[in-house]
């Protein structure tokens, strides 16, 4: 496909408010994982979901993320620091703050990965039953990157020399 071979810009500060994120604690056979999942945000007026390619596109490159199921680790893609977990995405002076439910903090320090997904559609509000259907959909269609990213208590460089 033209979209996995063309290079995204990782997307500036401004385009945070314009994804969504999800995130949960999945158990699985080999024990709970933190779970994060990016879609775009409600289009703004007179806007569709395609305008959001290019900056989705550039989180998920961003990330080393893959198109599933192609998927694949980037080391060092999630910063977690004092409670607050963020995406380090390749911007030279911005991250994605993560909003998380308790208790999902402490399993991603402790396992020290973290699935991330990022959504090219739409994602239609409802719980984790929703989620799981939309990734299944999207995994179908092509629409969905994923892959782990390993975990850093650490402040990016980045965050260092922001004025």
């Amino acid at each position: 496909m033209s979209r996995t071979r063309a290079r995204y810009a990782p997307p500036g500060p401004e385009f945070a408010s314009r994804v969504a994120t999800a995130a949960w604690v999945e158990q699985t056979v080999l024990g709970p994982i933190g779970q994060v999942l990016i879609t775009p945000a409600q289009p703004r007026l007179a806007e569709s979901v395609e305008a959001y390619r290019p900056g989705l596109l550039g989180i998920a490159q961003g990330l080393g993320l893959a198109p599933v199921p192609e998927a694949r680790r980037r080391v060092c893609g999630m910063v977690l620091l004092r409670g607050v977990a963020s995406l380090d995405y390749g911007h030279p002076t911005s991250t994605l703050n993560v909003t998380h439910p308790q208790g999902w903090y402490e399993v991603a320090s402790s396992r020290g990965i973290v699935h991330v997904s990022v959504g090219l559609a739409m994602r239609p509000l409802g719980g984790l039953d929703a989620v799981q259907a939309y990734l299944s959909r999207e995994a179908r269609s092509g629409e969905l990157w994923s892959g782990v990213t390993l975990c850093r208590e650490s402040v990016p460089a980045s965050w260092l020399s922001a004025t």
